[in-house]
Order: structure tokens, then C-alpha cells, then sequence
């Protein structure tokens, strides 16, 4: 019998029991996103159903892309725009299939109005740190993600030998924030924040976190790893996001060993088969 190593807390006095890893499958509704955005909502749904049917445990829906060929600065939706991706997609998912939903969002209208519609967790890149995000999410007792993210094109401040310091000192401020709110730790789930550009981390800082990931494991949280066609990927194969699957497969099966309770992926079939083999041969060590 597998072990149980968390339990999520989600709304309506659901849980989500970590015994294994579980398998987020990203549905970008941006045009802006790097890799297969969704221009319209029958072709996220066609996402959503063959993600779900290759063994996706949570579908994360987001409409604002971040990767740093976007200037967050001054390529964000505005508000309405992003209420009018996100929200049709979450509720036509919602009536469509019977699947978890993450909302990849910052903003608290944003999060309200997709927890109306059925989204069950808040995968908030900021932390809850905008004005209104954390009365959001108290008052609905959704999930929520807590990612490192130190703000636009700053790898300079954060140094390699003290990234993994600094990163988990962010993180546990953010908990303790969330914490002195009101939040219960069951609600939580903590992401490093792998990225380069606005995620703040350079190329060698990425991997080093990737290598010292099972650190995180001290808070007693899920902890989320999101490698998936990124481009530090690209920078160590020299390949465009297209041609990254094998590597972005190799860091995810890394993150397991690591300790990683949920991978974030575009290729959900091939993710949850490698990171099935790798939990596999974890146990026996």
C-alpha cells in the first residue's frame, strides 16, 4: 500500500491524498504563451479531455503568459480580458468532465470568479501578495499554490550560492503570511519557481534548486515542480520548446526523486509514465 505523504484541503471538504506524484496538465488560454497556446475554447476543451484521459489528476488553466519573452510590465491582459479567457474555459471544463482545476492567476477578481465557476485550487505566481488575494481564498478555503517569484528580471539578485537560502526564506515568509491570515497549512502547496527572466533565477541557479529540491521538503507541504518546456531546457539542448520533451521528461523525473509531489506539464501521458518508473524505483531505496 502507497504512503501518504500529504493531504490537500480543497473546497466543499474535498481532499487531494499525496501517496503518489500527481500529474498537472497545463491548458494555456494566452496567445502570448511559448508553447500551444488555445485560441478558442473548443480547442482547450479537445486539450482538457485528451489530458484527462492520459492520466492528468489536475487541469492548471492560465490566461496571462509570463515567460520571459513577455514584458509582465506591459503585456498583461487587462483584467477583463483575462476574465474572459479564463472563465468559460473553467466552467466549460467544469461541466464538461469530472477533473480537479487549477487557475494559474494573480488577481483576486480573477480568482473569485473562476472559484464561482468550480475552480478548486489558486495557482498564484505572486503569492497572494496583490490587495484582496488572500480574503479570496480564505473565504472559499480553495487550494493555493505558493510560488517563489522575487519580480521582473532580477537573476541578478539572487546570487547561485545563496539561491536556495533565499528562495526558501521567500517561501516561508509567504507561508507565515498566509498562515497569520487565517489560512490552515492543509490549504498549501509551495513551488520553487523554476524559471529564467521574471522568475529571477539564472540557468545554473535553476538546476541547482532542481538538485536541492528535496530541501523544501522541510516546510511538510506539497511542493509543485514546473520544468515543462522551459528554457533552460532550451539553453543546455540549444533546442526551440517544440523539440524539449525529453528534457523537460528528465527534469521531471529528477523532481520526483526529489521529493516532488506534483509535476506541471504540457505532455501529461509521457510525464506520468516516467514519473510512474521513477516512484517505482524510489520505494525500493
Amino acid at each position: 500500500m502507497s504512503e501518504v505523504k500529504f493531504r490537500l484541503q480543497l473546497r466543499k471538504n474535498r481532499e487531494i491524498v499525496f501517496s503518489n506524484p500527481v500529474v498537472m496538465g497545463i491548458v494555456n488560454v494566452s496567445p502570448n504563451s511559448f508553447y500551444n497556446p488555445h485560441f478558442d475554447a473548443s480547442s482547450a476543451f479537445y486539450t482538457a479531455e485528451k489530458m484527462i484521459c492520459d492520466g492528468a489528476d489536475i487541469l492548471d488553466i492560465g490566461g496571462e503568459a509570463t515567460n520571459p519573452l513577455v514584458d509582465i510590465n506591459t503585456d498583461s491582459p487587462s483584467l477583463q480580458v483575462e476574465l474572459d479567457r479564463l472563465v468559460p474555459i473553467v466552467e466549460g471544463i467544469k461541466k464538461r468532465f469530472d477533473v480537479l482545476i487549477s487557475v494559474d492567476t494573480s488577481r483576486p477578481q480573477v480568482m473569485q470568479a473562476t472559484i464561482d465557476v468550480g475552480a478548486d485550487i489558486i495557482n498564484d505566481q505572486r503569492s497572494l501578495r496583490i490587495e484582496g488575494a488572500l480574503k479570496v481564498v480564505k473565504k472559499s478555503k480553495s487550494a493555493v499554490c505558493l510560488m517563489h517569484f522575487p519580480g521582473p528580471r532580477q537573476s541578478s539578485a539572487v546570487s547561485y550560492e545563496h539561491v536556495l537560502a533565499i528562495v526558501k526564506k521567500d517561501l516561508q515568509t509567504a507561508v507565515e503570511r498566509c498562515e497569520n491570515y487565517g489560512l490552515s497549512r492543509n490549504q498549501m502547496i509551495i513551488d520553487p519557481g523554476f524559471g529564467q527572466g521574471h522568475f529571477g533565477k539564472n540557468l545554473k541557479e535553476n538546476f541547482y534548486l532542481l538538485n536541492r529540491l528535496s530541501e523544501f521538503l522541510s516546510f511538510g507541504l506539497p511542493i509543485l515542480s514546473g520544468w515543462s518546456r522551459k528554457s533552460m531546457i532550451g539553453d543546455v539542448l540549444n533546442q526551440p520548446p517544440k523539440n524539449r520533451l525529453f528534457g523537460s521528461i528528465a527534469a521531471d523525473v529528477l523532481a520526483v526523486y526529489q521529493g516532488a509531489a506534483i509535476v506541471r506539464t504540457h505532455d501529461v501521458k509521457a510525464s506520468r509514465e516516467a514519473i510512474c518508473i521513477a516512484e517505482y524505483a524510489r520505494r525500493l531505496l
